[in-house]
């Protein structure tokens, strides 16, 4: 609704060289009566935008009809939620409470197999404007009504091809944004991956270089030999740097690919076993020079003025990051704890190291996963080992989160966002919760934090314990609602404990329509 006034609010009302932009209507009529004709620009640009904020205000609020207040839209199916104590709760949710929550509110409904009552469809279309991971779970609970809502404005109308687009149409591959084009690819690549490689081969040339790094990417749903040749193409010759190297990252899910296959042939030639004074043992050689037939394979002999490692150890971390992490198991007879450990006595140790870590990103390993979260610091120094803790297996995480929570200081508090993202929002399942083991650890370590009077640690409670309290299982919910309570609680705690006492409420509501 303010777009149109952005140019002339960024550079000025004085500098602004167009004229002012035309409302249609009724409210073109009051704009152009609020801004009259001898008003000051910056006046009048203030002015306008009032007009605007308060008619964005009311259309939020609605106000009662008589008449049929959805022209031409199909009648309802689905039966609203009618629960008025959970739709007062949504409401809160929908406005000040957790993303989080509020995709688990559209999820529950969905499965319910219930629809938005229309006083919460202005509220929801607003959150889902603001945060957009809650798009996925609005199609089945908006009804014909939000539907019909959602086309009135133009930051809503993401809200109406979700809704009225079936994900396997064609029109949504022909004319839908990029979001709505990766999700049919997707789709189609899990039932169909050789037609949807085909389809995507065919409109590679007409894309831009973000749309092709998109689009490239949905290759990774039902990857296979068969993608070789354009994951190749795409490697050597496509004109975007993050495509290439995108291309790359998928090859390494390939190993019997022949790029892949020439990258453990040049690491095997420098991964050698030396006999020692007792028995023999594996030795890594950085190269002494750059080959001739590396730029092919996109090693870059010329060092970045700003990479930190020496010149062999920049050949040897780009060789390295080419070679899937199977190849250094089955090529030395290591386990990846072992190989990391190996790795930390030698010379090379931040190369390899950075190399592996690269590799297990894009190629997710569980047992390299745990081999690198356990590992001894200065085997990982510098690597962010945090982001492999969602790459664990459940029991692993549990292990890994108990331990910390057990020890206490700045590893928990570090543990609370690693906690968050384990269980993010997610299409394919918004209950994601902790085990009733950690979460009784959690919930114990936020009371003992509760009873200090230390600022940062109280600072670092505010930021995380609404969503915190989202994914705790539910036997935890209990121990939350009874957490101590200071006389001399500041207002930001309070109001972070009240927020608590609306998420466990909701919690539960869910739980009665389930």
């Amino acid at each position: 609704m303010f777009a149109p006034l952005l140019p002339m609010a960024l550079v000025g009302t004085d500098r602004h060289a167009g004229g002012w932009p035309v409302w249609q209507g009724p409210l073109g009529v009051l704009i152009a009566e609020a801004r009259g004709g001898d008003t000051p620009p910056a006046t009048g640009l203030l002015r306008v935008s009032g007009v605007l904020a308060l008619c964005d205000l009311a259309g939020s609020m609605g106000r009662p009809v008589t008449v049929q207040a959805r022209p031409g839209a199909d009648p309802e199916i689905q039966p609203p939620l009618e629960d008025t104590r959970l739709m007062g709760l949504m409401d809160w949710v929908f406005q000040q409470g957790p993303v989080r929550l509020a995709g688990e509110c559209l999820a529950t409904l969905a499965q319910r197999g219930l629809r938005l009552p229309a006083a919460l469809l202005p509220t929801v279309l607003d959150a889902s404007r603001r945060a957009t991971v809650l798009r996925p779970w609005l199609a089945p609970v908006l009804g014909t009504t939000g539907a019909w809502l959602a086309a009135q404005r133009e930051d809503w109308k993401h809200a109406v091809s979700v809704q009225t687009t079936r994900q396997n149409d064609e029109v949504v591959w022909l004319e839908g944004n990029l979001e709505q084009r990766s999700a049919f690819l997707r789709q189609e690549r899990s039932t169909a991956p050789d037609v949807a490689r085909e389809r995507l081969i065919a409109v590679l040339p007409e894309l831009a270089a973000h749309e092709r790094l998109e689009l490239v990417q949905t290759l990774s749903v039902g990857l296979s030999m068969q993608d070789e040749p354009l994951l190749e193409r795409l490697r050597t010759a496509d004109r975007g740097r993050e495509v290439r190297q995108a291309a790359l990252r998928l090859l390494l899910r390939l190993p019997l690919a022949a790029h892949p296959q020439r990258a453990m042939a040049r690491m095997a030639s420098l991964v050698v076993q030396r006999r020692g004074l007792i028995q023999q043992r594996w030795v890594v050689a950085a190269p002494v020079a750059a080959a001739a037939d590396w730029a092919a394979d996109q090693v870059e002999a010329k060092k970045p003025t700003h990479e930190i490692l020496g010149e062999r150890a920049w050949w040897l971390y780009q060789l390295a990051s080419r070679v899937p992490l199977n190849w250094w198991t089955e090529h030395t007879g290591m386990t990846p704890q072992e190989l990391l450990s190996w790795s930390a006595q030698g010379d090379w140790n931040k190369a390899l190291a950075r190399a592996w870590f690269e590799v297990l990103l894009a190629a997710p390993d569980g047992n390299w996963a745990d081999a690198f979260v356990n590992a001894s610091p200065d085997a990982v120094q510098g690597l962010d080992t945090h982001r492999l803790v969602p790459l664990l297996s459940r029991a692993a995480r549990d292990a890994h989160w108990d331990r910390l929570l057990q020890q206490g200081g700045a590893g928990a508090a570090a543990v609370l966002p690693e906690l968050v993202t384990a269980c993010q929002l997610q299409p394919a399942n918004a209950w994601a919760r902790l085990s009733p083991g950690v979460s009784s650890r959690l919930v114990a370590w936020v009371q003992d934090r509760l009873a200090t009077q230390d600022a940062h640690q109280q600072w670092v409670l505010r930021n995380h314990l609404p969503d915190l309290c989202c994914i705790v299982d539910a036997s935890a919910l209990p121990a939350l609602r009874a957490l101590p309570r200071s006389a001399d609680e500041t207002a930001a705690m309070a109001e972070v404990m009240h927020a608590l006492a609306q998420i466990i409420a909701t919690r539960e509501a869910l739980e009665t329509i389930r």
